[in-house]
């Protein structure tokens, strides 16, 4: 085989064999550069692109087979006839387009391989069709080993070409591809050519025959004009992709981010919005690398890193986040978006201090003062130092707010705050721990005499009024004092004692102070112990249930019953709900209280012949719950009650602990197709983003505003208020605490639509109500079963 191609190679003119491989491999370049645009095109510009690729790569194939035999000469006469040069490109063209379709389409090793084969078909079948119009003085002899050797090497070499080029964005990999499969076309013409041997005999050497010369002009100048119709197309196209790159540049220019586009680890590109922050030129920043002197690496999370910027001008160190995305297989491209975190520390930072600050005031939370007092107690421990705990607490701001409104009462409190402060020694703590609630810490001295001459400066600084637009807000304030060690060892008991010493001033009358005594211990030991008893009680069965009736203004027919507990104390007696309700919040029993009740009142309603609902309010700490929906769900299913005939009450401030979770939790009894209402509107925030944020089913007005109808035009006013408000969001107002016939028919006027009181039912045993919850007396005023779900 080898003899034959060294012998062949003589046979070939070189001019015309150099001029066959240029074009061809010209040809391929072209077809690779269209080939590796429409490879990552979209749309419909794809198949254009490899269309155009496939003309190209057939067209030089063709050029190159033709001026390949044009110098060949075998020593007899040979000429080519025109239906061999025209069959043979009709041939080529559709097979050359397949060629590059396959190989843009096709997912892994399939896509260069299959795009190889039917490229090496391509060249073979153009190769003998070619042939057969191939006039000689003589008879061809084929080798099939040879061509099957041609066939081969071809078919490798056109794999490993598309194999490079692939979606070849650089120049060196278009180039190589190009190169190699305008190599595999020659070395395939070459080896076919080696099997091919011409006999002496009788032949065809005549007929119509073009002339060497005008094929080979007529092949060079086709050949170019479509070689440079497919470098036109890719100039125009990068013309467009130059346009494509100015449009994101000036797009990455616009954005707020920084973006640096850097090679091997130095810059070669960046936006407006990267050169501002670093405080540069942009011949500055081309070319430098990227480094710890740069840019400084930090915490790395889920893609992003925490960094710190060097501007140029050696200025205070930038804190950024960082994204890098590589834009090349070997990474040695990548991108980085840098975002400038300066302002998003800022307001970390505030935000970290009004989670420990009121914000009204900047004074210390509850939280953040218990926590730093924890901390100035294990000070004064180590230095044997006392620590006095002022607790303040202002008379009479709820007047301030009535009269003045609630702008009048922030000023009262913001400038008390001040006061305060401007009081207080350096290491003295301040914090503001409720509505009208301070705290001051005073560390060392002379206790108790300095805590009682702070008290005493502190009270006549109070008793200045505080100027209001055109008034003077009249203030004053009550003080309890306890002492560390001799009062307490911690810091919780420290507040608590101060805080009983607060009431007992309070009741000694309006600004006055008062230390801590051990009498008022007993009323804390007195509380644990009804903690105990409590505990005790809710899983010793002392807890009964009180039933009050509600009942629709329209016809005063009963629509439903509130639940309310009871405990029957072995020693106290009954004690009503405000005897343990607090104790049971202080000692974390509330969410075992409330789930007896719960599950009681669902038990007991299920057995009720008529369907009223049944209402059971819920503390904040159980709309944190996230097994409350759970729990309701299972006793809902245990009892058998319809979901419809629950009510869940709370209080507006039990949403504010924790708002999110809270809503969560009430949109999804919601879905269980339980009803709930606001409980005690008018008394806490009353604010309509609470109403906006969640669909109450119901809204209850309070009963210290029902208290004062016929007494005080501004409740009556405050009722009509809420009433028109719940007309308006299309939710039922339910009044509570009506005791008089006078009260009654003041909301029947305002369109109240139920009503709950002594006047309508006290909250009784179930067995007092059985008259109502059974249907065996048809005299009673009781709603059918549409008439609750209308009224209610």
């Amino acid at each position: 085989m080898m003899d034959r191609i060294l012998a062949l190679t003589s046979q070939f003119d070189p001019n015309f064999t150099a001029l066959a491989v240029i074009i061809c491999v010209m040809s391929m370049l072209t077809a690779v550069r269209l080939f590796s645009r429409g490879f990552v095109a979209r749309g419909e510009a794809r198949p254009t692109w490899l269309l155009l690729a496939g003309i190209s790569a057939g067209f030089g194939a063709w050029a190159m087979h033709f001026l390949a035999m044009l110098a060949y000469h075998p020593g007899v006469p040979t000429g080519h006839g025109p239906v061999g040069l025209l069959t043979s490109l009709i041939l080529v063209l559709p097979m050359m387009i397949a060629a590059f379709y396959a190989s843009a389409n096709l997912d892994g090793w399939v896509r260069p391989a299959f795009g190889g084969i039917i490229f090496t078909f391509a060249a073979t079948v153009m190769h003998f069709s070619s042939l057969k119009d191939f006039r000689v003085d003589g008879m061809f002899n084929v080798d099939r080993d040879l061509v099957a050797t041609a066939f081969v090497v071809c078919a490798v070499m056109a794999s490993v070409g598309f194999t490079v080029t692939g979606p070849a964005r650089t120049v060196p990999r278009q180039a190589a591809g190009g190169i190699i499969l305008g190599l595999a076309v020659f070395v395939f013409h070459f080896i076919a050519m080696a099997a091919v041997s011409i006999l002496p005999g009788k032949g065809d050497a005549g007929g119509l025959i073009i002339s060497e010369f005008a094929i080979a002009g007529a092949i060079a100048a086709v050949t170019l004009i479509v070689i440079a119709t497919g470098l036109g197309a890719a100039l125009v196209d990068a013309k467009g992709a130059e346009r494509a790159v100015e449009r994101l540049r000036r797009l990455a220019n616009g954005a707020f981010e920084g973006i640096v586009i850097t090679a091997h680890g130095k810059i070669v590109d960046a936006n407006t919005s990267f050169l501002n922050l670093v405080r540069a030129e942009h011949s500055d920043v081309v070319g430098r690398a990227v480094d710890k002197n740069l840019l400084e690496r930090g915490y790395s999370q889920a893609g992003t890193e925490d960094a710190l910027l060097s501007p140029f001008d050696h200025g205070e160190a930038i804190p950024v986040e960082v994204r890098t995305r590589s834009l090349s297989d070997d990474k040695a491209e990548a991108v980085y978006a840098i975002r400038d975190l300066r302002a998003q520390r800022k307001a970390e930072e505030e935000i970290r201090y009004l989670a420990q600050h009121d914000s009204a005031t900047r004074l210390l939370n509850r939280n953040a003062f218990m926590t730093r007092l924890d901390a100035l107690l294990e000070r004064a421990a180590q230095e044997g130092e006392p620590v006095a705990l002022l607790f303040i607490d202002l008379d009479l701001f709820k007047h301030i707010n009535d009269v003045h409104g609630h702008r009048a009462g922030d000023l009262v409190i913001a400038e008390v705050a001040n006061r305060l402060r401007a009081m207080a020694k350096g290491s003295s703590l301040l914090g503001r721990i409720g509505g009208d609630e301070f705290v001051i810490a005073l560390y060392g001295g002379t206790q108790p005499t300095e805590a009682a001459q702070c008290a005493h400066s502190l009270l006549e600084r109070l008793l200045e009024p505080v100027p209001y637009e055109e008034h003077k807000a009249e203030i004053s304030g009550s003080v309890g004092i306890s002492l560390y060690p001799a009062d307490a060892g911690n810091a919780s008991d420290l507040v608590a004692f101060a805080d009983m010493a607060l009431y007992r001033a309070k009741r000694g009358g309006r600004n006055a102070a008062c230390f801590f005594s051990r009498d008022m211990d007993e009323a804390i030991r007195d509380r644990r112990r009804l903690a105990r008893d409590l505990k005790k009680g809710i899983d010793g069965g002392e807890l009964v249930l009180s039933y009050q009736p509600l009942a629709a203004m329209a016809d005063g027919r009963i629509v439903g019953f509130e639940a309310l507990v009871r405990w029957q104390h072995p020693v106290r007696g009954l004690l009503q709900p405000d005897d343990f309700i607090l104790v049971a919040e202080e000692n974390g029993l509330i969410i075992a209280l409330g789930n007896w009740v719960l599950n009681q009142a669902c038990f007991e309603a299920a057995k009720w012949e008529r369907p009223f609902r049944v209402a059971v309010n819920l503390s904040a700490l159980h709309l944190q719950d996230n097994s409350l929906v759970s729990r309701v769900h299972e006793i809902l299913v245990n009892s058998g009650l319809s979901p419809a005939r629950l009510e869940i009450e709370i209080t507006e401030s039990a949403l504010f602990l924790d708002q999110a979770r809270a809503l969560s939790n009430l949109r999804r009894l919601k879905a269980l197709g339980v009803r709930i209402a606001m409980d005690d509107f008018g008394t806490g925030y009353s604010s309509l983003s609470t109403l906006n944020a969640f669909p109450f089913d119901r809204i209850k007005i309070d009963r210290s505003f029902v208290d004062e109808i016929s007494r005080s035009p501004q409740a009556e006013k405050i009722v009509r208020a809420i009433v028109s408000l719940g007309h308006s969001l299309g939710v039922p107002i339910t009044a509570e605490g009506v005791e008089t016939e006078a009260q009654l028919e003041f909301l029947r006027r305002e369109g109240c639509d139920q009503v709950q009181g002594f006047l309508i039912g006290r909250p009784e045993h179930i067995d007092m109500h059985a008259g109502l919850v059974t249907p065996s007396n048809p005299g009673l005023p009781i709603a059918d079963e549409d008439k609750v779900a209308q009224a209610s």
